[in-house]
């Protein structure tokens, strides 16, 4: 059930610009734990969940997924635009290999989405695509779930009802949560890392990885975000292996 980093490196090329991400990193996460990785901005966090769920390979080394990964919690990146609701999950659950029909029942029913479901990603509205995204990654049976800053979202009544639904995922799924918050480890995580200075490096407890990386150069935030209006057409490469 880990994630296993093997002498890592990873340096991103944009133009004439070379940034190094991660230097021979290693690191061994448990699949089956509520585990956060704790980084400051900018300090590598998003490149190592892409190269956790398989979106970027590393230039050097190895990363081995010996559970079932998600895609991030309410990554748009994933879907279409051009594509439904319906389209998007039909297809994200032949990728994963699951029955798509109780899936997507699960979702039109949990996120209230009625016939929202056969709209075009692009056509719905803040309110419809953020109930549909948190519900599409928790609706399907992943062993482990990557969140990259975000945990929860949605307003009232939904609020509560995803707050319920990743209560009862942590019971039976691991968690990989990649932050730059030590409020989300503090209230979920039984494990930790972080990730900073090219390095990842495990640590004891919240209060050891604050202390490695310093508190002024962290976030407080909650990891929960009212509303996702983001309309991008990038769609991420899945690699469930």
């Amino acid at each position: 059930m880990s994630i296993t980093f093997t002498n890592v490196h990873k340096t991103l090329r944009q133009k004439n610009e070379k940034t190094k991400v991660l230097e021979d990193a290693s690191a061994l996460f448990p699949g089956d734990r509520i585990t956060g990785i704790l980084s400051p901005p900018g300090g590598g966090k998003s490149t190592t969940v892409q190269l956790t769920t398989g979106k970027l390979r590393p230039d050097l080394g190895s990363v081995r997924r010996e559970s079932l990964v998600s895609f991030p919690v309410a990554g748009g990146g994933v879907f279409n635009n051009a594509l439904t609701g319906r389209e998007n999950l039909a297809f994200l659950c032949r990728v994963f290999g699951f029955d798509p029909l109780p899936i997507i029942r699960f979702v039109i029913d949990f996120a209230e989405v009625g016939k929202a479901i056969d709209k075009p990603m692009k056509l719905l509205n803040r309110d419809e695509r953020t109930r549909l995204l948190f519900t599409s990654c928790y609706a399907i049976p992943f062993e482990t779930y990557i969140v990259d800053e975000t945990l929860l979202g949605g307003r009232g009544a939904f609020r509560e009802r995803c707050v319920e639904l990743v209560e009862e995922r942590m019971q039976t799924s691991g968690f990989l949560i990649f932050t730059s918050s030590p409020v989300l480890l503090r209230r979920y995580c039984n494990a930790f890392f972080t990730i900073d200075r090219m390095k990842i490096t495990p640590m004891h407890s919240t209060d050891d990885a604050v202390a490695a990386i310093g508190e002024d150069r962290l976030k407080f935030g909650a990891g929960d975000i009212e509303g996702i209006d983001e309309s991008s057409d990038d769609t991420s490469v899945i690699n469930p292996g």
